[in-house]
């Protein structure tokens, strides 16, 4: 047996940090007060660009802002339909939705590349979990329901004030209102539904919102819009059902399409927008969405008929989903840019306790705990899925790293075609993309700094903690990963002495605390039996291709390819709208209008993927400096591993953990507790902290 005092291996030797131009530090010098309105600009344009949406709504709109307008396009605002009628919506949206939009996007990417991100000071507010409601929702969660929920209210009762005439409105037309009240509050939600599901989004990364989260508060939206659209249709049957007009909801094809057959072919449209949507929300229950994720990732491109069928329903739909189409078919191209090529792969190994890890070359920065996105093309053409990255650029330059745990069929497969590499020398190909929204910067405020891991779950605080240990020694931090089994603590020992390597070079506070949960001690070094699927798995053939270090567009070619699309969809949409060119030459085409008007943005906004084909630069990868990179160890043993770093075979007791760091940090200053891991650990920990102003606790997402 070894001896249980482990020989140091020689530390990396301290190296003044340079800030990354292209991703935002926090050891940066403080913040310019220029770059911190510049900062708040680009929130006043996001804060116009929502509101337009809602003013549509507003009394002052058909009083105010309409008629004046009308007045640009040569018309009379007292009689209806003057004058280039049919531009006003179009400029209303653009002015006061795509003009912020691109200008917020475009201030934002340099405040981006010359500044930190700023994060207010109450921002950690935002993550506090109230405890009457067990902690299930923060405040910040609670903020964005009672937007979404207040603003359909009002929305629902403006529509109504204005339409309902007391004492005149009969029973049907109350149905009525109530339904077209519905459909305006569904379109209300659909104009902003996608945004927070968008990867490459500068609106999330202004409000500091990581992409798991994003993608849960798009389930949410995603709820309230069919909710809405359900008693839209719903009550639309209804009112027909008195009149006796349902078959007004069929197609006729014998029938003048501009006249008598214009309700039978715009209700059709809309039925098939409802049911493309209702299909999508269907699949997109949890159940549904983990155990048959290729039927969830295929019906959900039932987006694309939904919004088509939307537009021939009710034109003018298209000018609300204008920006965020063409946002998402930008963040799209963004890409497809980066993803032409596999990403060379420094290492792929499979560790033993079911958990794959690969180190890629990334040409790139990026920030530790940033997500990216992988592929596989041996086990799947389509799927693409999200993992955190365990390192930091400061310490090995040019590489990522992330850890992949079997938790479903796709990684499980994974696993075992990395081994299946291993075995036949023969280097996997993986394609990845990322360069999405960074991981909130810890704040050097923070005493301390306190991460709390449950199984693979710690990943994303890998680098965290790392980076850390680099840019804010002065910094006390705590580590407490808890584990089912020691043998996923001992696979990635090698970590955990370079991190003790680090903080005794650089000087840092660093207190472990690891926990066994589900083994006891007596029971450790017994072999369990390895079975080996490696054989009994098929992969795909995949078409060789050179790989190279990953590398996204950069900045400048991101926002001129932002500017191009909006100019070009704009243009085309704006010279195919103008006059009702296709509609003009006979009335009936009008679905013909509506469709080109959908395909001339779609085309327009790939007119600026010409910007990829600009002659590239070449990115400058850093070098790996020898005494940055992790040093290779000595491989303990299970039982000196547990006695070096004093293993416990038990669950932490939150109270004394957290009494022990409260007594230990600074008097005056907080603590960030950063969590990752299951749901119950997460409950956990809440229930210990949450409402003590002393601790400022962010939560990791994991289900996308």
């Amino acid at each position: 047996m070894a001896d249980s005092t482990y020989p140091p291996i020689d530390p990396p030797k301290p190296t003044p940090v340079q800030p990354d131009a292209t991703l935002p530090t926090t050891n940066a010098t403080k913040t310019h007060f220029v770059w911190v309105c510049a900062h708040w600009f680009v929130g006043l344009c996001l804060l116009l660009a929502t509101w337009t949406p809602f003013m549509y709504f507003m009394p002052f709109y058909s009083s105010e802002v309409s008629p004046r307008i009308v007045v640009w396009w040569g018309g009379d605002p007292k009689v209806r339909g003057s004058g280039r009628s049919e531009m006003v919506q179009p400029t209303v949206f653009f002015l006061g939705m795509v003009v912020p939009v691109v200008v917020g996007a475009l201030l934002f990417a340099i405040v981006r590349a010359k500044s930190p991100i700023v994060v207010p000071s109450f921002s950690h507010l935002l993550h506090r979990k109230p405890l009457l409601l067990r902690g299930l929702v923060s405040y910040g969660e609670l903020l964005f329901l009672l937007v979404v929920l207040g603003g359909n209210v009002i929305v629902f009762y403006n529509r109504w004030h204005r339409r309902y005439r007391p004492g005149k409105s009969t029973k049907l037309n109350i149905l009525s209102i109530i339904a077209i009240n519905f459909g305006f509050n569904g379109l209300y939600n659909m104009a902003f539904l996608a945004l927070p599901a968008t990867r490459h989004c500068f609106w999330m990364e202004w409000l500091n919102i990581p992409y798991a989260h994003g993608v849960k508060y798009h389930r949410w939206l995603g709820v309230v819009t069919i909710v809405m659209l359900t008693g839209h249709t719903i009550f639309y049957f209804i009112v027909y059902g008195i009149r006796n007009s349902l078959h007004e909801f069929l197609p006729c094809y014998n029938c003048n399409v501009a006249k008598e057959g214009f309700d039978h072919w715009m209700n059709f449209f809309g039925i098939l927008s409802f049911l493309a949507m209702v299909i999508m929300g269907i699949t997109s229950l949890p159940f549904i969405r983990r155990k048959y994720y290729n039927v969830f990732y295929m019906t959900h491109f039932l987006f694309i008929p939904a919004t088509i069928f939307a537009v021939l329903h009710w034109g003018p739909i298209l000018y609300w989903l204008f920006a965020t189409i063409v946002l998402y078919l930008v963040n799209r191209m963004f890409s497809s840019a980066s993803i032409s090529a596999p990403v060379t792969i420094e290492r792929a190994i499979a560790m033993p306790a079911e958990v794959a890890e690969l180190t890629l070359h990334c040409a790139t920065g990026y920030s530790p705990g940033d997500v990216v996105w992988l592929k596989v093309p041996a086990l799947s053409k389509t799927q693409w899925h999200p993992f955190s990255v365990a390192s930091t650029p400061l310490q090995a330059p040019g590489l990522l790293t992330v850890y992949i745990k079997c938790l479903g069929p796709w990684s499980n497969r994974l696993y075992h075609y990395i081994r299946h590499c291993q075995t036949t020398g023969i280097p996997p190909v993986v394609f990845m993309d990322g360069g999405y929204t960074t991981a909130a910067p810890i704040s050097p405020a923070y005493s301390d700094v306190v991460f709390v891991g449950g199984g693979v779950g710690v990943t994303p605080l890998m680098g965290q903690l790392m980076h850390i240990l680099y840019t804010h020694p002065e910094q006390t931090v705590w580590l407490i990963w808890h584990v089912r089994r020691s043998e996923m603590l001992t696979q990635f020992q090698s970590w955990l002495h370079n991190m003790q390597a680090l903080s005794a070079a650089n000087g840092c506070r660093v207190h472990v605390r690891l926990h066994v949960t589900q083994e006891h001690a007596s029971a450790l070094n017994v072999a369990e039996e390895d079975v080996c699927l490696d054989n009994l798995m098929t992969f795909a053939p995949v078409v060789a291709v050179e790989p190279r270090p990953y590398a996204h567009l950069s900045t400048t070619k991101r926002m001129l390819m932002l500017f191009l699309a909006f100019a070009c969809s704009g243009g085309l949409l704006a010279a195919v709208k103008y006059g009702n060119k296709i509609q003009a030459i006979n009335p009936g085409w009008w679905p013909l209008q509506r469709f080109v008007e959908c395909c001339v943005v779609i085309a327009g906004s790939y007119m600026a993927y010409i910007v990829t084909y600009v002659a590239k630069t070449p990115a400058a990868v850093p070098a790996v400096e020898t005494d940055k990179v992790a040093k290779p160890v000595k491989v303990m043993d299970t039982v000196t591993f547990v006695k070096h770093f004093d293993v416990q075979f038990q669950r932490a007791v939150w109270r004394d953990v957290f009494a022990e760091i409260e007594a230990n940090a600074t008097t005056g200053r907080n603590v960030g507790v950063y969590v990752s891991g299951p749901k119950a650990l997460i409950r956990a920990v809440d229930a210990e902290i949450q409402g003590k102003s002393k601790f400022h606790v962010h939560n990791e997402e994991f289900d996308m």
